[in-house]
């Protein structure tokens, strides 16, 4: 089976030779193709769950990667051996990644790449690295469905971002950016169409809605004089 856009990304930031665990491998279609392309020389395809497991267990007898790949019942990064180099971290929301990481993070500098991919909250995701002072290498913005946002960063030290790349990245221009946001903005101008001004959170919603527009104006200026 071929992977979806966003499981393609995430491959995509994988560097070739390493050894790579998949948090929350699911169906394990990720963890086979890196061995299948030749990416990784070893992968764990780790779950909490036992029935994602035992499908992804399934997938990967099926492929006859059994030797390659190492299903592993684990709770985040608990149970992952220390040959690993790469984590993947997908398909979650922030909190639970952040507690993945933090559950572990002393374990965090061993690794040269973390890739995560988060549903919401990606500007706290950001916020997060840049608070620890760690690197974003990489990022990427798909559209399949929905937008996603993955994020390749490291633990070498970085100075802290400023609050315009926590918010909109280190891709201000990638070919998806400006419909992206776009969207976004269309969004809370719903929610601040429904919410009474009173309301507590109106004012942070309006801020928002501010930044992002006058970050897509200038978006638009740059691509008129190009």
């Amino acid at each position: 089976m071929a992977l979806s856009k966003r499981l393609f990304a995430i491959f995509s930031m994988v560097e070739k030779g390493s050894v790579a665990a998949d948090i929350g491998c699911d169906h394990g279609l990720l963890s086979i193709a890196l061995i299948k392309e030749g990416i990784c020389s070893h992968v764990y395809a780790c779950d909490l769950r036992k029935g994602p497991l035992d499908r992804a267990k399934q997938a990967i007898e099926c492929a006859n990667l059994s030797e390659q790949i190492t299903p592993i019942l684990s709770d985040g990064l608990q149970l992952v051996p220390q040959d690993c180099d790469t984590i993947i971290i997908a398909g979650m929301g922030f909190e639970t990644i952040q507690g993945i990481l933090e559950r572990d993070f002393a374990r965090l500098s061993s690794f040269q790449r973390i890739i995560v991919q988060s549903n919401r909250h990606v500007d706290e995701l950001r916020r997060w690295i840049s608070d620890h002072h760690f690197t974003i290498l990489q990022e990427d913005i798909i559209e399949e469905d929905h937008f996603y946002e993955v994020i390749c960063f490291s633990t070498q030290w970085h100075e802290a971002y400023d609050e315009d790349t926590v918010l909109f990245g280190i891709q201000q221009k990638h070919a998806l950016f400006v419909p992206y946001w776009k969207q976004r903005l269309a969004k809370i101008e719903g929610i601040l169409t429904q919410l009474p001004k009173q309301d507590s959170s109106y004012v942070q919603f309006a801020q928002l809605y501010k930044r992002i527009a006058a970050k897509l104006k200038e978006c638009t200026s740059i691509e008129d004089h190009t």
